[in-house]
């Protein structure tokens, strides 16, 4: 049983990568309070072999919900089917839905969604979240904290 963080995202689709510049963003200081992270990009699988039943975790990704760019939605890990998950390609596989299909027992946490604006090809965050970066961070590391305190 563990805390972990698991950054999802593909680096070349712009906003998308979000999760993952977090990840690495905030390792160490997550580390220091006792989270594992894991910076599974689009491997679902390699982040799934991280998780164990027991397990909380947070997972970091972008959301397209068509609101503010840079808002962050939180989502208890147990109201899945409440993640709006837009696929790029019809053989996508999302973690959160091999989470459901594996029927990981006890695993608790939350979805870490923040809004995108251009998921797009390229290896640049968009404008608007690139100017938002810093607060995003810590608003992200707060919730973090506030969840497991």
């Amino acid at each position: 049983m563990g805390k972990k963080v698991i950054a999802i995202g593909n680096r070349i689709m712009k906003d998308d990568a979000i999760g993952v510049i977090l990840g690495e963003e905030l390792r160490d200081d997550l580390e220091r309070i006792g989270f594992q992270v894991i910076l599974g990009e689009t491997d679902v699988d390699y982040c799934l072999s991280f998780i164990e039943s027991g397990d909380f975790i947070f997972i970091l990704d972008c959301t397209l919900y068509g609101i503010k760019p840079g808002s962050i939605s939180v989502i208890n890990i147990k109201h899945k089917e409440d993640f709006y998950e837009k696929g790029y390609s019809q053989h996508q596989l999302s973690l959160i839905k091999l989470l459901n299909s594996y029927n990981v027992e006890r695993i608790n946490g939350f979805i870490i969604g923040i809004e995108g604006v251009d998921v797009n090809y390229g290896v640049d965050i968009s404008k608007e979240i690139l100017e938002k970066f810093d607060h995003i961070k810590d608003e992200v590391y707060n919730i973090i904290l506030s969840e497991v305190n």
